[in-house]
């Protein structure tokens, strides 16, 4: 599954034209092949630092060759498409500096990140990361905008995940399940996709 997943991801970022670069950090020997069928840039580590150290060596290897803004992208978003990413880098104000942040459904990890410059905040993805997110850039004194995206809020981290997709109708593109949050379709999103709306606007100070 997990390379089911990947592979989605990959493919729908390579169809966003505002995205110029992607970056797999990995100490795996199986995960540097599979991106490397896929054209995707690799870097490679020596072992397994963790997910924060490998996003911030990505970044630091996008920022030498003139990237301005990062956008880090859970791996195992089933719902993903070029579509849901474009909305979130639209939203994005991606001219100053600042940090968006796509909760998931539950509103506790996170994932997704825009963060204008790349190393705006140090990253904290791990337990509860939406919060310490926000807790982040606001000590840096930074905008922080919420995107909530029906697309982009589910992950699969245990059964009840499962189900959640399994109960995805996509034929009407519609949650049978439901979700915790109201979603809101905003812009030119097709009909009846999940929502992709900004919530909030936190402003420093």
């Amino acid at each position: 599954m997990y390379f089911t997943l990947a592979r989605r991801i990959i493919t729908a970022l390579r169809d966003v034209p505002m995205v110029r670069d992607s970056v797999i950090v990995t100490s795996s020997a199986e995960v540097e092949m599979f991106a490397g069928h896929l054209g995707v840039r690799v870097m490679h580590q020596v072992r397994d630092e963790g997910i924060n150290s490998a996003c911030e060596a990505a970044i630091a290897s996008s920022s030498v060759v003139g990237i301005t803004n990062a956008l880090i992208i859970a791996g195992d978003l089933p719902l993903v498409s070029s579509e849901s990413i474009t909305a979130l880098l639209q939203a994005s104000n991606l001219q100053n500096r600042g940090v968006t942040i796509v909760p998931d459904r539950r509103h506790v990890g996170t994932n997704a990140l825009v963060c204008t410059p790349a190393d705006a905040i140090r990253l904290r993805f791990g337990p509860n990361s939406f919060a310490a997110h926000i807790r982040t850039a606001q000590d840096h004194g930074l905008e922080v905008r919420i995107f909530e995206s029906g697309e982009l809020a589910l992950d699969i981290d245990d059964p009840e995940d499962l189900d959640a997709w399994r109960g995805y109708d996509s034929r009407s593109d519609s949650y049978s399940s439901g979700e915790r949050h109201e979603n809101k379709t905003t812009g030119g999103g097709r009909s009846g996709v999940p929502g992709r709306r900004i919530s909030d606007v936190l402003r420093p100070g």
